[in-house]
């Protein structure tokens, strides 16, 4: 079986991330795998580094039709049995060139449940367009891997029948989230991190949907308690300047560290005491994940497919979506009464070990594979 994982590669967001680990788990199932990308970037560089063979082929423009042909060519010499496409570039391309060569499946991860999550496109309307005509393409797909039973609904909504779906959540690669003391004590040296700081962080790419605004300003709220705490923003994009002007005139520079982009979050988040996430819209957060597989306390905002993940009051705590005061309440609490946090953190260790380790969601998606070669 000849697998080809087909993305834009442009970026090193929650999808190429997802893409990363499942090259990962293949690699350890044995799978024939290989990645097509139409940018080099972190994620052909990544794949690289696990001894994947990695195609590129550029995209000058959008609509360029080079990218299609080279797919096209790529399947026909490889004799490619199962294409996997994910994100809007990587599903139109994919589909296509699965169409056209016939392959034996054609398998789709969608990874956003808004528009909004697709960032932002010179003429308003494209927004919507590509959204929608992204989930229609769907059709051209034998299975589409939904990771959260949210994303199925709207799915089904859109005409997509549900025989036609399978939900299988992202994974995590559990053995990158045990750190030592040592490891954490020399990422706080790094960072210039006081011991006696708590650390409180937030990952994901600098964009609207993230709502990092409503982070920075809870976190306000949070010191006004004269709590001793140190706040990341850890990831890179188009709003870190307003952010970190935002920080400046809440006189809050000096409690905020914007590290960038990381190949290390693991090592970050293996630091933090407290874990948040505010967005307004989330599939299947891998950075909550990883915190919660990491064992920490995690706030989550109670949108998209967090609450399959996440139980309130049992492996984490859940804010309704923008409300600033039941965020800043819940980091208060939970930097205030460690044992709770201690308490959440265990369980959401738990949580993620149970369903959502590497080498059973692999098995589940090879599962897939199998089925449509058969």
């Amino acid at each position: 079986m000849n697998i080809l994982q087909v993305t834009r590669g442009a970026l090193m967001g929650g999808g190429e991330r997802h893409v990363l680990t499942l090259l990962e788990g293949l690699k350890e199932k044995d799978a024939g795998v290989r990645l097509a990308v139409f940018t080099e970037g972190r994620l052909a560089d990544e794949a690289r580094r696990l001894g994947m063979a990695v195609h590129v082929f550029p995209r000058r423009f959008r609509g360029d039709i080079r990218p299609l042909k080279g797919l096209i060519d790529l399947i026909r010499e490889q004799r490619i049995d199962i294409i996997h496409t994910h994100l809007v570039s990587g599903n139109l391309y994919g589909r296509l060139a699965g169409k056209i060569t016939g392959v034996k499946g054609i398998v789709t991860t969608l990874h956003h449940t808004r528009k909004e999550a697709l960032g932002s496109f010179r003429l308003p309307f494209m927004t919507d367009l590509f959204f929608r005509g992204d989930i229609l393409m769907g059709k051209l797909s034998d299975r589409m891997i939904t990771p959260s039973d949210d994303l199925q609904r709207l799915l089904v909504r859109f005409g997509i029948k549900p025989s036609r779906m399978v939900t299988i959540p992202n994974a995590i690669n559990l053995d990158k989230t045990r750190l030592t003391a040592p490891d954490i004590d020399a990422c706080r040296r790094e960072l210039g991190i006081p011991t006696e700081m708590k650390v409180v962080g937030m990952v994901g790419r600098l964009v609207e949907v993230k709502n990092f605004n409503l982070y920075i300003e809870a976190a306000a709220k949070v010191l006004g308690q004269k709590i001793p705490a140190v706040f990341l923003i850890i990831g890179e994009g188009p709003l870190r300047d307003t952010l970190e002007q935002q920080t400046v005139a809440a006189g809050l520079k000096d409690r905020f560290i914007f590290t960038g982009f990381r190949n290390d979050v693991f090592r970050l988040v293996g630091m933090m005491d407290l874990f948040v996430l505010c967005s307004r819209s989330e599939t299947n957060p891998i950075a909550l994940m990883e915190a919660m597989a990491s064992g920490k306390p995690v706030i989550a905002t109670d949108v998209g497919g967090v609450p399959e993940i996440v139980e309130h009051g049992v492996n984490g705590w859940l804010c309704p979506s923008d409300d600033v005061d039941c965020l800043a309440e819940a980091m208060t609490r939970l930097l205030s009464y460690p044992a709770q946090a201690r308490d959440l953190g265990a369980r959401a260790q738990a949580t993620i070990s149970e369903r959502y380790s590497l080498p059973s969601v692999t098995a589940r998606l090879l599962d897939v594979y199998k089925d449509l070669m058969n």
